[in-house]
């Protein structure tokens, strides 16, 4: 296969091990009680180690070699293998999860590096490599070594997976809505470094108080501080977003989740809303992570295969996933949780036939 057929297969295969993982790992969580190793523990661990990193590795990692990507592959399938088959020792375990984060966060990681030229683009490669810090310290909690140490590094890891979507949202978004609102002369949307620094620092302290189990407020203040700036930022590229096509629109949506589930979850862990901490935080992992991921893989794919831009299949999506959301931030605990996971797998086999359909 030659450079230039292999650099367009990479993100296709990621994306496609991200779909296939989240679709029926999702549907067989929410419909029955399989797969059972770990609970919701790993339930939580594979959605941001599993396929939100399978997703960033097909959205970064345009350039791998025919072995790079086939051992990448190897590696992140066997350590998802491990959460379906329970006997498998927990060293084991570990080792493979760690081996398939490194693999895909490593080079990534390396490629900002050598293409950073200014100071504030060091922020991806530091949120990249902290996703093996964060599933190195799951791994301790998970051998016993560090107490609490399974929940630590999944507050962790949901905290990259946040912040990364937050910062790429911030240029992704924030750059197409300037230029929708020039092509419609309207002035220039200008770029706040200011708002995003404080944004990131925010939600960074945010999550790591939260993870080491500080005492609150300070943890879920400043959780609340960062939502908020999130949505300030939402409010400055409305102009813009007035003028915008549905995909960026549904980009924005995820952002938008993000800041009401923040929000929810703070007000539900203050005891200021009468509702489960957890379900008020799957507005915030359903509607804005699963929203803006979904997204994602049909705007890369679409922009390197050189095709139009499903905007009917991002707005799609992001229905769809707003639904899952609602309903099992809302809904009962038994028909609630599988009606979300039905929606969540709806989403999903309208994203992979909007990016494998044939042309």
């Amino acid at each position: 296969m030659d450079g230039t057929r292999l650099s367009s297969s990479t993100h296709r295969v990621l994306f496609g091990l991200a779909l296939v993982q989240g679709g029926l790992g999702i549907l067989a969580w929410g419909l029955t009680t399989w797969p059972a190793s770990g609970g919701p523990l790993w339930h939580a661990h594979e959605m941001v180690f599993g396929h939100a990193l399978a997703v960033i590795a097909g959205f970064l990692l345009t350039r791998l070699s025919g072995p790079a990507l086939a051992a990448i592959t190897l590696a992140w399938c066997a350590s998802r293998l491990t959460y379906i088959v329970p006997a498998v020792p927990d060293l084991v375990r570990a080792f493979l999860s760690l081996l398939a984060t490194a693999a895909i966060v490593l080079p990534a990681a390396f490629a900002f590096l050598r293409a950073a030229k200014r100071l504030s683009s060091l922020v991806f490669p530091i949120l990249l490599s902290g996703f093996l810090i964060a599933d190195a310290v799951f791994q301790c909690g998970e051998l016993r070594l560090l107490q609490h140490g399974a929940d630590i590094g999944n507050w962790l890891g949901l905290g990259l997976v946040i912040m990364l979507i937050a910062a790429m949202g911030g240029r992704l978004i924030g750059a197409a809505a300037s230029g929708a609102a020039q092509r419609a002369g309207k002035p220039r949307i200008a770029p706040r470094p200011a708002l995003e620094q404080a944004l990131l620092v925010c939600l960074a302290v945010g999550f790591v108080m939260e993870a080491i189990a500080v005492e609150q407020p300070i943890g879920p203040a400043l959780l609340a501080v960062g939502s908020v700036l999130i949505g300030v930022r939402l409010v400055l590229w409305a102009p813009g977003l007035q003028q915008s096509a549905g995909d960026v629109l549904a980009m924005a949506a995820g952002q938008a989740w993000l800041c009401v589930g923040l929000l929810a979850w703070v007000a539900a862990a203050g005891g200021w809303l009468q509702w489960p901490e957890t379900a008020a935080l799957h507005l915030a992992t359903i509607g804005g992570i699963g929203g803006t991921t979904l997204v994602m893989v049909i705007r890369a794919s679409a922009q390197r295969e050189v095709r139009p831009m499903p905007v009917r299949s991002a707005i799609g999506i992001t229905i769809l996933i707003g639904l899952a959301a609602l309903v099992r931030a809302l809904g009962p605990a038994g028909l609630g949780w599988a009606t979300a996971a039905v929606l969540w797998t709806m989403a999903t086999i309208l994203t992979a036939v909007t990016v494998f359909r044939r042309q």
